[in-house]
């Protein structure tokens, strides 16, 4: 929690004297703060599909390894891998952002909105942990190991973060 309040915070120290001014209209400055709340929630989300854009480049290294090595019949499972990799960045580019705009029927308090926030920065270890496999997979293949524990791994942990994301649309529900 301390963590999205520092950063609500230099957002709020970053505003113009004018921005400042509007935060004394009664209302206004939830509103804003669930505002910012929301933008780096949205920020969060984009930066970890991004994470696991970076896995693009190990994935097409790891299918030429394999191609290389003559296991090419390895690269399906890769291919799937791909797909999945793919699906989770599109669910958290695509992702609602947690809260809703000023005339919206359904309202989530500022404590619920953060603790959205909180869920999101959550998965950002599982990201980091799946790019570790990846990496490992790709070493693998460059060395000409066996990489289908590597393979079964990177699926498992995807699927788990997949349904991890899920949970939040659950979270989500839960505060209508």
């Amino acid at each position: 929690m301390s963590d999205l309040q520092s950063k609500l915070d230099a957002v709020k120290s970053n505003e113009s004297w004018l921005e400042k001014i509007k935060r004394y209209i009664p209302g206004y400055d939830g509103y804003v703060n669930k505002d910012n709340a929301r933008e780096l929630d949205y920020l969060l989300r984009n930066q970890l599909g991004a994470r696991l854009e970076e896995n693009k480049v190990k994935i097409k290294n790891t299918v030429s390894n394999l191609s290389k090595s003559g296991k090419l019949f390895e690269s399906q499972d890769i291919d799937k891998l791909d797909k999945k990799n793919e699906n989770c960045i599109a669910q958290f580019k695509s992702a609602s952002r947690g809260y809703s705009g000023l005339f919206d029927v359904t309202k989530i308090k500022e404590d619920k909105l953060n603790r959205v926030y909180e869920f999101d920065s959550a998965l950002l270890t599982d990201v980091e942990n799946i790019n570790s496999l990846f990496s490992a997979l790709e070493s693998n293949s460059a060395a000409g190991v066996e990489t289908k524990e590597e393979i079964n791994k990177v699926s498992k942990a995807l699927d788990e973060l997949l349904q991890k994301f899920n949970d939040r649309e659950s979270l989500l529900n839960s505060f209508s």
